[in-house]
């Protein structure tokens, strides 16, 4: 691989529904990112802890750790250094300005694939200009 270019961006996708966990590993892996999953919210913060992630896409309605809790974890983790995508079937129920994006479920790949870009974007041009 040559040297000059840049490291897959790693997203971290946690959501306690295993189908739409692999839908989006498996997605956005086939668009050259690195994916982790976690299949509920604490372990999502465990592995926060333990690894560097450029985003981070949550389930808000999980067990015992919401989408909210993980949001609160990596702000006090990162700061506003890694952004939050929100996944939601009720995203009208929620605080949509705590979060940098939130998609509305059902949501298009198309659409996930936007903001997930729109994120990362900056990175990547940054990294390949390095």
């Amino acid at each position: 691989m040559p040297e000059n270019l840049p490291a897959p961006a790693k997203v971290l996708v946690i959501d306690d529904e295993t189908a739409i966990l692999r839908m989006l590993a498996m997605a956005l892996s086939r668009k050259g990112y690195h994916v982790d999953t976690a299949d509920n919210g604490e372990l999502g913060i465990k592995m926060m802890k333990s690894n560097q992630y450029h985003l981070v896409i949550t389930d808000m309605q999980m067990g015992k750790v919401s989408g909210e809790d993980v949001l609160r974890q990596a702000r006090l983790l990162k700061g506003n250094s890694i952004p939050v995508i929100a996944m939601s079937g009720t995203p009208w129920l929620m605080d949509k300005h705590i979060f940098d994006a939130v998609l509305p479920k059902p949501y298009s790949l198309k659409l996930l694939f936007e903001l997930v870009q729109n994120f990362l974007f900056p990175l990547s041009e940054e990294d390949s200009l390095s």
